[in-house]
């Protein structure tokens, strides 16, 4: 076993039975929270940062201490409140010790969440790497405007060699001339597929099953859809229009890559959880993935105010549990009362998990994608029994010709009528609803925007859903915050959503129908 150090999370395991008890391990946990606090003489959790997003606010995080235990010296890090998670870096052999010295606790290695987001990853398993092909065969791609002709810069490209094995290569970009070249395999005959996929202004393009030449290159030119200003996607044919009040007097969290200020997003307060960047720099981290999430809201509860908590620094694909951990319980402090994760990972985040319960027990609904790994089970959070987990569909035929979105339909199930599952889709009996989740469009930045498909834009939409429902309830919005509150909103949720057809597994109550 490595000893090196890694960041472990600790938290109670505490329980209705002994939530009151003066174990040892209980006396050790709130001893770390005390330590990293005892000069600052407030806990964190009540900061909040203002302005817009300037970046000039420090990061919310204590300094480093350290602690004397059973299991030798470790490193605090950070705590989200006396009787709440810890984070600490220590040996694995340490957390071991500690685990079985005080096993009222569960020490548990940091986990990392990923946006869920159908996209290279998902295609791509295995990378390859083109400076070992030592052969004459090369691919020259090219993407262009199919309108003007005028080259795509800067947009990702994956090149799929083998399907099944979901070997290929997913880390590439057009570059100014829109062009993209890279040496093949000496055995290649055939590639299965080739996308394109800019961040803003376009639809995915592609090609599949395209002949490679026995020798030299093999040239590809693939023309890009410009996305229409008056275009109706799947959210436009799968739902029932937004009037001007819905979600007012609601306030929706985004806890993502941050969020930028574009239009129609109403854009109240942010916080950036990472705890190494200034906690004001909440706006998106340059992906898209928050803003295009929080559009998404914005659309089908124009009315909402949106909270922007950003845990995903910038030119950093996995966020930390911790950070997001933090967010949760500011989300609740603040008032929210609908957090959206888009978000994910195959095993439990334990300091997550303790999050959502208690933010169900004080009467916020969290609201979670199930994942995009090809109906494997759900991930976490959506998988805990507390969170809102969220699968994905479409409407057929809810994208231009010539584009690569039809790829996602799913052909078992089949659609029923117009309507389809996504074939990316995660499936399980946590599922509790489905949202159009298939070449959505929404911003991507202040100014722009783009196409994503993913249980990351499914969910948003049923969290727009629920907080247009609850806007137009004001006797549940206004209740005591307490379990019987969220209860009601979910079960306000699952009064109205219609079953599709697909099953339970794949879309639990069905789609909210909005009444």
């Amino acid at each position: 076993m490595s000893q090196k150090s890694a960041r472990y999370v600790i938290v109670p395991e505490d329980n209705v039975f002994n939530d009151t008890m003066e174990t040892t391990s209980f006396q050790l946990f709130r001893a770390m929270h005390r330590r990293l606090f005892r000069k600052s003489g407030t806990a964190l959790t009540s900061s909040m940062a203002d302005g817009a997003g300037k970046g000039t606010r420090p990061a919310t995080r204590p300094r480093l201490r350290l602690m004397e235990t059973d299991a030798g010296r470790i490193r605090l890090i950070d705590s989200i409140g006396e009787n709440e998670a810890s984070l600490v870096s220590m040996t694995p052999a340490q957390a071991r010790e500690l685990q079985m010295a005080y096993p009222g606790l569960r020490v548990r290695r940091e986990l990392r969440l990923y946006p869920l987001r159908f996209g290279q990853t998902n295609i791509i398993r295995k990378q390859a790497k083109p400076s070992a092909f030592r052969s004459a065969k090369e691919l020259a791609l090219r993407c262009i405007d199919q309108t003007t002709g005028k080259p795509v810069a800067g947009a990702s490209v994956v090149v799929v060699l083998d399907r099944r094995r979901g070997f290929g290569i997913s880390d590439a970009q057009t570059d100014k001339d829109g062009t993209y070249r890279t040496p093949l395999p000496a055995g290649q005959t055939r590639i299965d597929a080739v996308i394109c996929q800019p961040l803003a202004g376009y639809w995915p393009g592609g090609a599949s099953d395209i002949p490679v030449n026995a020798d030299g290159t093999t040239e590809l030119v693939l023309e890009l859809v410009p996305i229409a200003d008056d275009f109706q996607d799947g959210l436009d044919l799968m739902l029932t229009p937004a009037k001007a009040a819905d979600g007012r007097g609601v306030k929706v969290a985004i806890i993502d890559t941050g969020v930028d200020p574009a239009k129609g997003l109403n854009l109240e307060r942010g916080l950036n959880t990472t705890g190494t960047e200034p906690a004001d720099e909440w706006y998106d981290n340059g992906t898209g993935h928050g803003t295009h999430v929080a559009g998404i809201v914005a659309r089908l509860a124009p009315g909402a105010v949106l909270h922007s908590y950003r845990v995903f620094e910038k030119g950093d694909g996995g966020a930390s549990e911790f950070a997001i951990a933090r967010a949760i319980r500011q989300a609740v402090e603040d008032g929210c009362d609908i957090i959206n994760m888009s978000l994910g990972q195959s095993s439990e985040p334990v300091s997550i998990s303790r999050e959502v319960r208690r933010a169900r027990a004080l009467g916020v609904v969290c609201i979670a994608a199930t994942g995009n790994d090809y109906m494997a089970p759900v991930s976490y959070p959506a998988r805990s029994g507390v969170v809102v987990a969220v699968s994905a569909g479409g409407v057929l035929n809810a994208w231009p010709e010539g584009v690569m979105t039809p790829r996602n339909v799913a052909e078992d199930p089949a659609p029923v009528k117009d309507r389809f599952f996504a074939r990316f889709s995660n499936i399980g009996p946590e599922v509790d609803f489905i949202g159009p989740g298939v070449g959505i469009i929404s911003w991507v930045s202040k100014d722009s925007k783009g196409v994503m498909d993913g249980t990351s834009m499914a969910c948003p939409a049923v969290a727009g859903l629920f907080a247009r429902l609850l806007s137009r309830s004001p006797e549940i919005l206004s209740a005591e915050r307490n379990q019987q509150r969220s209860d009601d909103i979910i079960r306000m949720a699952n009064d109205d959503a219609v079953p599709i057809g697909f099953g339970p597994e794949y879309e639990g109550a069905g789609l909210i129908d909005q009444r």
